[in-house]
């Protein structure tokens, strides 16, 4: 079984690729505002040696992030999923930066909080709080994915004992991606297969539904 990862929420371009045994490929591109020109180049020539017909499943980074790199990478996956016909899985980056966060240091300990931010427009940013279950290495989601004025979100955090405060830099783009296509594992394990039609991107919209994940 083949997974691929697909994160392209900054201005970075970053693919993943695991069988959840031996094979386990991680890369990122600088690539700007060009990611919209050569995402599919890099994506044929990252998949090599394999065939699309290999991939059992696809996951990608719903957002926040970039308008432009997130709209592209999800139409991508779906056109993907589509054609392939096969299960496509939506991560939050925020969702992601926590778990990366959590199972790399071993100072997360059961039950602690994890606050991850992310800057949005006018002075507003996205926000989501965490629990991290260390015995069973699982992340859980204390309060939900929210595009929040500055001064609504400090309030927020005031009131809660954060253990762990989280920003864009502080989990690189690979240890994201290993972070969505591991928690997209999970939902594989658990016999869950969205379809691309379920999979829809998060640009931080008041009006818009953040991914459940």
């Amino acid at each position: 079984m083949y997974a691929l990862g697909l994160d392209t929420t900054s201005s970075a371009l970053t693919l993943g690729i695991s069988n959840f045994d031996q094979i386990n490929r991680y890369q990122t591109w600088d690539l700007g505002r060009d990611i919209s020109i050569y995402l599919h180049q890099y994506l044929e020539a990252f998949l090599a040696p394999l065939s699309w017909s290999e991939l059992e499943w696809l996951v990608v980074a719903q957002g926040p992030g970039s308008f432009t790199g997130t709209r592209i990478g999800v139409v991508t996956a779906r056109t993907l999923a589509q054609q392939l016909h096969i299960p496509l899985y939506g991560i939050s980056t925020l969702t992601a930066q926590a778990y990366a966060y959590a199972c790399s240091l071993s100072k997360v300990n059961e039950g602690e909080l994890i606050a991850v931010e992310y800057p949005g427009q006018r002075g507003s940013v996205y926000g989501s709080l965490f629990t991290w279950e260390a015995s069973n290495q699982t992340l859980s989601t204390y309060k939900p994915l929210q595009y929040i004025d500055l001064e609504g979100w400090q309030q927020l955090l005031s009131t809660e004992e954060i253990h762990h405060h989280l920003f864009p830099d502080t989990v690189e783009p690979k240890g994201i991606c290993q972070a969505m296509i591991a928690l997209a594992h999970q939902q594989w394990q658990a016999g869950q297969q969205p379809t691309w039609q379920d999979i829809l991107p998060y640009y931080g919209s008041l009006a818009a539904s953040p991914p459940s994940r």
